[in-house]
């Protein structure tokens, strides 16, 4: 790891955690009631990788909290290098802080490891993120606040395109709207789309400005010809909350039977006819209320968590993570998540499995063991009983 930090000076200490990744509990990152939540944006250049990172709080102001930042060699590596925190702070007030760390192209890969410590509890999070050459993502939006953790802009909001090395960016649009994923006991596997066929491309010199005037997909690229690039999905002001008739009926698809399923499809906006649906599936006006306003909760967590170049529901975690919720342990093996359930005693593994519209898609390795847990939890679902 010699050399390869710009800008950051390397401590002598060593880590004493003395645990490697693979044995870390990450549940946290997809828990919604943490206190904290740390995200990690990296972006490579010819020269350099940029991490772009923000720190949200929940029950004491950021300032409250610090990260110390260490290199691993692998995920089984159980000791790191501790560097000083020599990170570039942009925002440190009220619940956020944010910040840039700058590094040297790296001639192997290696973790960035996090970690967040409320400096009074002493209580500690971890958070990482896999520093390598062959990282796909070259640049990142910015907002009049900064740049964006999300990956979804909305429609008719003003925003800026930059990437590490000051070049100009093609912008290909997709119309295309996505399928919902296979249940987790499908015979079939899922996947990501290796490619799609644009229905316009424009030109962004570096920093310009752009307003998205359409719903659909913006891929970002700083050669059409290569496998690199970022993708934000266009979509509403409310997202990623659901409130609109004809936002909710998509997601109920995992809920529903295919008779149900037709005629929430036939509904076309009318709230009643909704309704009417809604309460045959649950049989009782408070069950029914109870129903929506918890199942659209977890729409939107999962939304919020895995939006990519699809809606977050639409994902394969998301879809497990809107019937089940967050994982009691979520475990990583070479990049790989394992989700852990007690109460419903299964677990499920997703393959990490990028393309150009995702560097950080996951592919959920289906089963059809799951069968009984899924219609189980689906039951209790539509009984309002979870």
């Amino acid at each position: 790891m010699k050399n390869v930090l710009t800008g950051i000076f390397w401590a002598l200490a060593l880590s004493a955690s003395g645990q490697a990744v693979t044995s870390l509990n990450f549940s946290h990152w997809y828990n919604p009631k943490n206190e904290v939540d740390l995200r990690l944006h990296l972006a490579r250049g010819e020269k350099k990788v940029i991490i772009h990172y923000q720190l949200k709080t929940t029950t004491a102001p950021a300032s409250g909290y610090s990260i110390s930042w260490e290199s691993r060699a692998s995920y089984n590596h159980r000791e790191g290098e501790l560097f000083s925190n020599k990170d570039s702070i942009i925002t440190n007030d009220g619940n956020i802080r944010s910040g840039i760390l700058s590094f040297e192209v790296p001639a192997k890969p290696w973790l960035l490891l996090a970690k967040v410590t409320h400096t009074e509890s002493q209580r500690s999070w971890y958070y990482y993120k896999l520093v390598e050459a062959i990282y796909p993502v070259r640049g990142w939006i910015e907002n009049a606040s900064g740049i964006l953790h999300e990956n979804y802009l909305t429609k008719g909001k003003s925003y800026f395109a930059k990437n590490v090395d000051g070049k100009p960016l093609f912008v290909s649009y997709y119309k295309t709207t996505f399928p919902q994923p296979l249940p987790p006991f499908s015979d079939q596997g899922g996947g990501a789309e290796r490619f799609l066929f644009h229905d316009s491309l424009f030109q962004l010199p570096n920093g310009a400005s752009f307003t998205p005037k359409q719903y659909g997909l913006y891929l970002f690229q700083q050669d059409t010809t290569a496998q690199d690039g970022f993708s934000m999905r266009i979509v509403n002001d409310t997202y990623p909350k659901f409130n609109k008739i004809e936002d909710l009926t998509g997601p109920l698809i995992f809920l529903t039977t295919p008779d149900e399923y037709k005629q929430l499809l036939k509904v076309n906006g009318d709230k009643p006819a909704f309704d009417k649906v809604v309460l045959e599936i649950t049989r009782d006006k408070d069950r029914a209320r109870n129903f929506m306003r918890s199942y659209f909760q977890r729409v939107e967590q999962a939304n919020r968590y895995f939006s990519a170049y699809k809606e977050g529901w639409k994902t394969d975690r998301g879809m497990i993570y809107t019937i089940f919720g967050a994982p009691d342990e979520l475990g990583k093996n070479q990049g790989n998540e394992v989700w852990s359930y007690k109460s419903y005693n299964v677990r499920f593994t997703f393959v990490k499995s990028g393309s150009v519209y995702d560097a950080d898609n996951f592919i959920l390795l289906r089963d059809k063991r799951f069968n009984e847990p899924w219609f189980s939890t689906v039951d209790l679902w539509r009984k309002s009983r979870f």
